[in-house]
């Protein structure tokens, strides 16, 4: 509910925004492309939080296999040895 409300808030002040923006109506829509456009392009500060959080969540998938790997050669190596 939290995140809902959040996006309705998100979009109800970007619409005063834009009704009260001081720029012409043809400068704000320029402005607002521009805007996207840099978004949609992957150069945006989204885009870098999301490439930095798969890297994020890659190298911790790598250390959790090692990890585990390391888990089983233990585990066969007590089984070795006990027998």
């Amino acid at each position: 509910m939290l995140g809902v409300g959040m996006i309705v808030g998100t979009v109800i002040g970007a619409g005063i925004a834009l009704l009260l923006a001081p720029g012409s109506g043809y400068e704000t829509r320029r402005s607002i492309r521009r805007r996207v456009g840099g978004i949609r392009s992957g150069s945006g500060p989204w885009s870098r939080l999301g490439r930095e959080l798969r890297r994020a969540a890659a190298a911790k998938r790598k250390s959790l296999e090692i990890e585990a790997r390391r888990k089983e050669v233990l585990l066969h190596q007590a089984k070795v040895g006990n027998v």
